[in-house]
């Protein structure tokens, strides 16, 4: 039994709130249009949420493991460690919701934990020039990849971010891994279960006008998804 919130069960939970409504275009919805919906809405509220100044919760961030990474070009400033790499993930990114001026990766790092800053392209080149931090690692986004600075040769990065479309980070395939990453439909779906309420009302009201009444927890799920007892359309 799940104690935490998936896409199925979000999904599931709306479908059987439309059919039971009985609108007419009831039986042509499919799950597909509610998932497309799901993640809609649920980058309205994160951006919404994140726009406020907050610091991200962690339930919004995903994982993509043991990324790839190639060789670019090979340093050749004389003021640079002689074994200074220029590299870039093989695989573009999925897109990142953008936050406040700035992209939706937390964070970039090595495999065994040590974090790569995240800077603007342009800070990369000025780097070069101050005193003390000139050989420091840095990481850029250009074009969907991951471009990181100054580095001895590394195989894999990881990164975390706050993805547009959870799914395209789920079924993510890595060519280090054998398998995907994620069971995409009955894994965790990244949103706080506070936000799923609000999520669904969202939906019912702005894209079926459907207007949800005293809402309970009816799928006896154990993770405390409301659905609505009586609805009404517009």
């Amino acid at each position: 039994m799940a104690n935490f919130i998936t896409l199925n069960t979000i999904v599931t939970d709306l479908l059987n709130t439309v059919r039971g409504s009985k609108i007419s275009q009831s039986e042509t919805i499919s799950r597909r249009q509610i998932e497309d919906w799901v993640n809609q809405y649920r980058g309205v509220l994160i951006k919404q949420d994140l726009d406020k100044g907050k610091m991200p919760n962690p339930d919004y961030i995903q994982e993509i493991p043991s990324l790839r990474l190639e060789v670019v070009d090979k340093t050749t400033e004389s003021e640079l460690a002689s074994d200074a790499y220029f590299m870039r993930t093989v695989l573009e990114l999925p897109n990142t919701l953008d936050l406040n001026f700035k992209s939706g990766f937390t964070y970039v790092g090595t495999l065994d934990g040590k974090e790569i800053q995240l800077v603007p392209e342009g800070r990369v080149y000025w780097q070069k020039f101050k005193r003390f931090t000139k050989k420091e690692a840095l990481a850029f986004l250009r074009n969907k990849h991951i471009y990181v600075s100054n580095v001895t040769p590394l195989s894999h990065i990881t990164v975390r971010g706050i993805f547009e479309i959870p799914m395209e980070a789920s079924r993510f395939i890595n060519p280090a891994l054998s398998t995907q990453t994620y069971d995409t439909l009955d894994d965790r779906y990244p949103i706080p279960v506070s936000m799923v309420p609000t999520l669904k009302t969202m939906i019912l009201q702005q894209e079926l006008g459907i207007m949800a009444q005293a809402p309970s927890d009816n799928t006896n799920d154990g993770a405390n998804i409301v659905t609505p007892n009586s609805m009404q359309t517009k």
